[in-house]
């Protein structure tokens, strides 16, 4: 797993219905001037820092996997870490 912690660009989808969940898809992300698609979300969860509400996101491009946070106070998105998958 690589640490990396910085700041990136996310276009995500917000759903009208369905599983409330999966309401809202990261569903790609900008992080080095490289464009990753978002093919799965692994698991989103509600958390707290200090007295922000952060939404920590699993994503996986069908490759690698990628946690995501999104702080609803600031409306930013953070790469927290990366997991190198093989490729096949």
């Amino acid at each position: 797993m690589t640490e990396v912690n910085q700041r990136i660009e996310v276009v995500t989808l917000f759903k009208s219905e369905g599983d409330p969940s999966e309401l809202i898809f990261p569903a790609r992300m900008r992080w080095r001037k490289e464009e990753i698609i978002f093919t799965e979300l692994g698991l989103r969860h509600p958390t707290h820092k200090g007295q922000r509400m952060i939404h920590v996101f699993d994503m996986s491009d069908g490759v690698n996997d990628y946690r995501l946070e999104f702080d609803a106070e600031m409306l930013t998105w953070t790469l927290i870490s990366i997991l190198s998958g093989d490729k096949k």
